[in-house]
């Protein structure tokens, strides 16, 4: 007589599976199998390869790249594109269930291997996380955070070592990779264009990268991303050395107030940090309705080098972000002159303000500068005398340029200086998101001035 599985005892156990959906988040399941498959991880795994060699037809990780160009050939399905013949933008190399919907670092060693043999390099920007770098013939890494600009210093000795390797071999690509592929590599793939002079700014570059590495053509769309390549173009154009300079942030300005919780009141607080340090966290300021005006004088004077990252929150019983910005105080260079006395605090600029640009030169740029400018000087002065105090226009041999540290040193003399950096709306993290205008009028924006030798004041301005 036959039987039916119903008669007899399942012979069922639970087991927990510890799925790694991304880095930091952990999922805990319970699934009943039968007692044979004891090693669900095993079981998994085979699962994860099964889907993944779904080569051409894998929807899962066409819905994952979203606007992103694949590579489909030759039996491969990559997140991955050729933005020039030897620049290479992807995605990142998974293991395991993540092969499921990135790269698998099983097919991307195998396109490396078929395509480029022993001449491919790839650069890992990721700083959350790793992988087996032996699988790959070279890896070299260059990290900084995911929504984030690199940290200056990171970007030459990057676009050094890949123009190195790419000059060895007229055969070698470089593979650059963050996690999805598109925000932080395209920071680097663009800088490099603008290094090997494929691109002269940085709007050129930016625009390139989003035609060849998505359908959209939105490449890099974080707003401090983008200022970074930026601040690169601006060094290569002006074959400026980085270095380093020291500022004071002293008081930020919002003008007028943008929209809390739905109406023009509640409380706003700011943090400043520096390579991942809160320099100061700002006491929570009530914002009024109809507030015209936001003073948000510092404590302190808090000094910033290098890369700042400037955030602000509604402060209620949690805090709730509203937008940040990254800036780096070497590129720092508007200067506007204030009429009136300084007595702590700072004026209104009004139309009897003038503004004027202050080029950030290394020291060897400016000495270089100074000898030329000696070399030329009795010239100078006959064929141009009429243009000795202000910018020559004409194409005649124009006047050396302040130093970073001459032109903080004059604003000690006149407490009426101020460098400001101005950064719209649109070039807010976060904030440019709002397009409807609901938080913040379309021409909100951000003003970092008040350098007093070595005084910054921050004006958000709307």
């Amino acid at each position: 007589m036959g039987s039916c599985c119903t008669c007899h005892p399942k012979n069922n156990k639970t087991y927990t599976l510890n799925l790694e959906a991304r880095p930091g988040l952990y999922v805990n399941e319970k699934f009943s199998y039968p007692s044979s498959y004891i090693n669900l991880q095993s079981f998994a795994q085979r699962m994860a390869n099964t889907i993944s060699n779904m080569k051409i037809h894998n929807p899962i990780k066409t819905l994952v790249s979203k606007s992103k160009r694949r590579y489909t050939k030759d039996g491969f399905n990559l997140d991955l594109t050729y933005i020039t013949n030897n620049l290479i933008a992807m995605g990142f190399p998974a293991e395991k269930l993540e092969a499921v919907y990135r790269n698998s670092i099983d097919d991307v060693a195998k396109f490396l291997e078929a395509k480029h043999n022993d001449h491919y390099k790839i650069y890992n920007l990721c700083s959350e996380r790793s992988y087996d770098e032996t699988r790959f013939q070279r890896v070299a890494t260059y990290p900084f955070d995911d929504h984030n600009p690199p940290r200056m210093e990171v970007i030459q000795p990057f676009c050094n070592d890949v123009h190195q390797w790419l000059s060895q071999d007229k055969n070698n690509v470089a593979a650059v990779h963050c996690k999805a592929g598109k925000g932080r590599t395209g920071v680097m793939v663009c800088c490099y264009m603008l290094y090997s002079k494929q691109h002269r700014t940085a709007k050129d570059a930016l625009n390139f990268y989003g035609s060849k590495r998505t359908t959209d053509k939105k490449g890099v769309t974080i707003p401090s991303q983008r200022r970074y390549v930026g601040y690169y173009a601006t060094l290569v154009q002006e074959a400026l050395q980085y270095q380093p300079v020291t500022l004071v942030i002293r008081e930020i300005r919002l003008e007028p107030a943008p929209l809390l919780n739905g109406a023009q009141c509640g409380n706003i607080q700011f943090t400043i940090s520096q390579q991942n340090e809160k320099l100061f966290t700002s006491a929570p300021k009530e914002v009024k309705k109809g507030a015209g005006l936001i003073e948000l004088p510092l404590s302190q004077y808090i000094p910033i080098t290098g890369d700042v990252k400037v955030e602000f929150c509604r402060k209620t019983i949690r805090k709730d972000k509203m937008f940040h910005f990254w800036f780096n105080t070497f590129f720092v260079r508007d200067e506007i002159v204030v009429s009136g006395q300084d007595n702590g605090t700072l004026g209104v600029p009004t139309s009897d303000c003038t503004i004027r640009t202050v080029r950030a030169l290394s020291y060897d740029e400016q000495a270089a500068t100074n000898n030329h400018y000696n070399n030329n000087e009795n010239q100078h002065n006959s064929n141009n005398h009429h243009n000795n105090n202000s910018s020559n226009a004409s194409g005649g041999e124009p006047r050396p340029r302040e130093t970073r540290a001459n032109s903080c040193s004059s604003l000690g003399i006149d407490n009426n200086r101020m460098l400001v950096l101005r950064i719209d709306k649109w070039d807010l993290d976060d904030a440019h998101k709002d397009k409807p205008n609901k938080l913040y009028s379309s021409d909100f924006r951000v003003s970092t001035t008040r350098i007093m030798y070595q005084i910054v004041q921050l004006l958000i301005s709307e």
